[in-house]
């Protein structure tokens, strides 16, 4: 239990929730700005000791460090509370604590100007929560690295910000593990928008166990989230992912299946195209029953750079359904780009799998693609039997793009889609897909809000 100087107990920092939550309620037709019982009210039932760092020595100012003060209260069981102010952390690991929080209250942990290694991180944290920092790397030498293998089912990291640019600086921002079926991690409402010239915004390890990430946003880094080793379920929901080279969001998932559900994915501003070769949108890069359902993707600008497309269905992929989705193209790539099956198994290259996949069929419903890109096609299918598309859309309305092509592709089937296309609606050489209720021509009367581009009729 925490001292008098310290901290409260949990029986204690209840009764004192319960007063602040009344309070609340009853001055609820005004908006103020979050206070300490409000802050810690969520995890009021789950510490038994509450230790508050406004009531020790520790600075505030980002001028002192905090090192010796934090480890001293940051222990198992304990909820570490930091009010308002800048905190100046040199180093901070958590390896081995069990049950043990921090939670900041616009708090600002302000790393050392020389750091590129581990920065804050733990091996082995059981149910660790992270909630509610700014993470200040500004200064120009800064790259520090937020790093965590966890066990248990309740670990979360929450309402983070990472403030600064990494610039050329090559380790990850973030780097996270799961290793075991038993574990879960819920990474919850990341900011991470000030980018960087060569390294992954994150990075996850090899890991069986459940990991999520919701509501984030990582933009303009050299890549994106980077989490195909992963091989334990894997859900992405929410959140923006934008401008980052390689891919927005890089999926395995083993044959657990990875999910990306109601998530933006744009490529529009590609700074430092130099360092962002092949900027696609969601590459399911290996593993095997994926959904991708609900999502937006924009691919309007490539300048400097190129992109394999707007989802990107690889070679080491097995089976995967596309669902409920738009994707708007307005340079000459694939929407949906959906490679030929590799037949050698390679362990180096595919972390999160054992073997190669058993199925290699890809499923689209309702899919809506359009955009002004002038040439190439809207779907690229190569070398997988058995894939089916139902009631998809495809509105090009310039140059010669076509609809869907199928380069060796045996018992594809196409039904109730509308394929508008200056180019040819399906390319399908030697080939004979099975194919119902397809409309296709009529350009029709176009509007134009923006760079989008649809047909009206």
């Amino acid at each position: 239990m925490g001292s008098s100087s310290d901290g409260t107990t949990r029986r204690n920092y209840l009764r004192v929730a319960g007063v602040a939550l009344a309070t609340a309620i009853a001055g609820c037709d005004g908006i103020s700005e979050p206070n300490k019982q409000s802050v810690l009210a969520p995890y009021g039932d789950r510490f038994e000791t509450v230790a508050d760092l406004g009531r020790t020595d520790a600075d505030r100012t980002g001028t002192e460090r905090v090192d010796s003060v934090v480890n001293r209260l940051a222990r198992d069981g304990t909820l570490l509370y930091f009010p308002p102010g800048t905190y100046r952390l040199s180093n901070l690991d958590l390896s081995g604590r069990s049950n043990c929080g921090l939670v900041g209250n616009r708090a600002t942990l302000l790393v050392p100007p020389s750091e590129q290694g581990n920065w804050i991180y733990g091996e082995s944290v059981r149910n660790l929560l992270f909630d509610g920092f700014t993470l200040d790397y500004t200064a120009p030498t800064a790259a520090p690295v937020v790093a965590f293998s966890v066990a248990g089912r309740r670990n979360a990291l929450r309402n983070l910000t990472f403030e600064g640019s990494r610039e050329a600086y090559p380790r990850s921002g973030l780097e996270l593990e799961v290793p075991d079926r038993s574990a879960s991690l819920v990474v919850d409402s990341l900011d991470m928008r000030g980018g960087s010239r060569n390294g992954n915004a994150i990075f996850t390890h090899a890991g069986d166990g459940s990991l999520k990430f919701v509501d984030c946003r990582v933009e303009d880094w050299a890549e994106g989230l980077y989490a195909s080793p992963h091989s334990g379920p894997l859900v992405v929901s929410g959140g923006t992912y934008a401008n980052n080279g390689i891919d927005q969001i890089r999926i395995g998932g083993g044959t657990s299946g990875a999910r990306v559900e109601n998530t933006t994915v744009r490529v529009d501003n590609p700074r430092n195209p130099k360092a962002k070769p092949n900027m696609r949108g969601i590459w399911l890069e290996e593993g095997t029953n994926a959904v991708i359902d609900n999502c937006s993707i924009e691919i309007t600008d490539l300048t400097g750079t190129y992109s394999s497309g707007g989802i990107v269905v690889e070679k080491q992929f097995g089976s995967a359904k596309i669902t409920n989705t738009t994707i708007q193209t307005n340079q000459s790539v694939p929407a949906i780009n959906i490679r030929t099956p590799t037949t050698e198994y390679d362990p180096e290259t595919m972390p999160s799998m054992d073997g190669l996949p058993s199925n290699h069929n890809v499923t689209c419903e309702t899919v809506s693609m359009y955009g002004t890109a002038p040439e190439g096609t809207a779907v690229l299918l190569a070398g997988r039997d058995g894939c089916k598309f139902s009631d998809i859309s495809v509105q090009h309305h310039f140059g010669n793009r076509d609809g869907i092509t199928i380069k060796d592709g045996r018992g594809t089937r196409i039904h109730d889609a509308r394929l508008r296309v200056r180019g040819t609606p399906i390319v399908a050489p030697g080939l004979t897909p099975m194919t119902q209720n397809i409309k296709t021509g009529g350009i029709g009367s176009l509007s134009q809000l923006g760079e989008s581009v649809y047909d009206s009729i």
